[in-house]
C-alpha cells in the first residue's frame, strides 16, 4: 500500500470501527452503476430545482470525479447503504461526495460517517472542507455538526470545519 493510499484510509474510515453500526469497504470499478445510480437518483433532483440540471454534463462529471482509491462504500450488516469519496490535499481533506440510500437517511448514519472524517481530519490536523448544491437538505446537518460557510458561487456552497 503506497503512503498516499494509507493517508487515504486513515481519512476515510472510522476511528473505532468496532464500535459503529456501518463498515466501509473500498470501492471496486464494478461499484460504479450503484455509485452512480445513486447519485442521480440523488442530484438530478436538486440540480434541476436549481434549473441547473444538465443529464450529459452531470454524467460526465461524475465518470470523472469516480476514483476507487477514494471511494469506500457504506455497508450496514452485508448490505450496500450508500457510498462516501474523501480526498486529501496537502492543507485539507475533503468531503468530496456522501450518498446514502433514502431508507438510511434522516437515522444518524451520515452524522457518524461524517464525525468519523472530522475525527481524522483532526488527528491529522487539516481542515475539512465540502462543497454542496444550493437547496440540499443536508445543509442543516453540515451546519449542525459546525461547518462554516466561507463562499458560493451560482450553483454551491462552500463550507469547512476546523
Amino acid at each position: 500500500m503506497s503512503d498516499e493510499e494509507k493517508s487515504l484510509k486513515h481519512a476515510v474510515d472510522p476511528v473505532y470501527p468496532s464500535q459503529r453500526p456501518y463498515r466501509l469497504r473500498p470501492a471496486v470499478a464494478s461499484d460504479f452503476s450503484f455509485c452512480r445510480t445513486l447519485y442521480i437518483e440523488t442530484m438530478f433532483p436538486l440540480l434541476e430545482a436549481l434549473g441547473r440540471l444538465d443529464c450529459e454534463r452531470a454524467e460526465k462529471a461524475f465518470e470523472t470525479y469516480f476514483d476507487c482509491n477514494e471511494i469506500r462504500l457504506v455497508m450496514v450488516e452485508e448490505t450496500v447503504v450508500g457510498w462516501i469519496q474523501v480526498s486529501e490535499e496537502p492543507s485539507r481533506l475533503n468531503l468530496d461526495q456522501i450518498y446514502l440510500l433514502p431508507s438510511y437517511r434522516n437515522r444518524g448514519l451520515g452524522t457518524l460517517l461524517i464525525e468519523d472524517v472530522m475525527k481524522n481530519a483532526t488527528a491529522m490536523e487539516k481542515p475539512l472542507h465540502l462543497s454542496t448544491v444550493k437547496g440540499n437538505p443536508a445543509i442543516s446537518l453540515y451546519r449542525r455538526l459546525g461547518f462554516t460557510f466561507f463562499s458560493e458561487d451560482e450553483t454551491k456552497i462552500h463550507m469547512q470545519w476546523q
